[in-house]
């Protein structure tokens, strides 16, 4: 499979309906084969012993009102699935309690998303098993054994991809792990990728190389945006750019025939071929008598330079031109 790009806007839409489909629009028009949103409910996730990751708002004083300040109905996160579906571009669902998954269940999604922070989350190791959703999990904060737990949990289900994740905002290149990547795929028989918060392209690229069926990417409109993501998301001018490079090395990574090739360029051979001549003008009556006297010139079409033993000893008949090939013609008597 092709590696897919999934466009994460978390909640840089900052609950406004009308941003987040301007961010869905935004990432098709860049190419990504996915948009996805993260579904809080503060009643079923948080508590008052909570604290911010970044403390980085003035208007909520705690991560329940940031997650609630920040969300939609179930008629609005309807709206937004539709809209996702009408601009063509799949859409994910991060989920942060059973309830959250039972809403998005209701509204027809079917591609979902566990962060880190949850991939030893017992409620979803007992109860996600018992449904048929796809489902791509993050290790960003996981031991190998966590790992283990959850692919093993999860492993039953039509789809499941496990990513590399390192969480720091931004990840330090020299930690993002192309290597725990590669790994994932070697121990498990999975599909797997790179969630990448680093804040450049080049990360990602190392992991399409790598063969990533994944590469996850937090979004903006702008660096200068609001928000706890902006220091590890990318503009959707990036985004764009990183589209257009998993597209070419798709086309690079075609098998290629060299002969096929060849076959095709037969005129450009001919272009680029040499034919025999002599190094410098030569009057009727000259007798070549050295190799070094002959030289090879574009284009193809005349004699070889194996042809060359024929006119050793021989006296040209007729004056030679060194805008023209050698031919027998110059030795031969009229």
């Amino acid at each position: 499979m092709a590696c897919r790009i999934i466009a994460e806007v978390g909640l840089s839409h900052e609950g406004s309906l009308g941003l987040a489909k301007a961010f869905i629009r935004a990432s098709k028009e860049a190419g990504a084969d996915a948009v996805k949103f993260q579904m809080h409910n503060a009643a079923f996730e948080s508590s008052d012993y909570e604290n911010f990751r970044v403390k980085f708002s003035d208007q909520d004083h705690s991560r329940s009102g940031y997650w609630n300040r920040t969300s939609f109905s179930t008629q609005e996160w309807k709206l937004l699935k539709s809209f996702a579906d009408s601009q063509e571009i799949e859409f994910i669902v991060s989920v942060f309690s059973m309830t959250a998954l039972e809403i998005a269940l209701e509204l027809g999604v079917t591609n979902f998303k566990l962060g880190s922070g949850d991939l030893n989350n017992e409620e979803f190791l007992t109860e996600i098993p018992k449904l048929s959703i796809n489902l791509i999990v993050s290790t960003g904060m996981a031991f190998w054994a966590e790992i283990e737990q959850a692919v093993k949990a999860y492993e039953k289900l039509p789809s499941l991809a496990v990513l590399q994740c390192t969480s720091k905002y931004p990840t330090p290149l020299n930690q993002v792990g192309i290597n725990i990547m590669n790994e994932i795929r070697k121990r498990f028989n999975v599909l797997t990728g790179l969630s990448d918060h680093s804040d450049s392209l080049s990360s990602s690229v190392v992991a399409m190389v790598n063969g990533a069926d994944y590469i996850e990417k937090h979004v903006i409109f702008n660096r200068k945006m609001f928000g706890p993501d902006v220091t590890s998301s990318i503009t959707f001018e990036q985004l764009a750019d990183l589209t257009a490079m998993r597209n070419d090395f798709a086309l690079i990574n075609q098998l290629v025939d060299k002969d096929t090739i060849a076959q095709e360029l037969n005129e450009m051979r001919d272009l680029f071929g040499r034919s025999l001549g002599l190094k410098e003008n030569r009057p009727a009556g000259h007798r070549i008598e050295r190799v070094s006297e002959f030289c090879l010139r574009k284009p193809r079409g005349g004699l070889s330079w194996n042809s060359k033993s024929d006119f050793i000893g021989q006296v040209l008949k007729k004056d030679y031109n060194v805008g023209e090939f050698l031919t027998y013609k110059h030795v031969e008597s009229e």
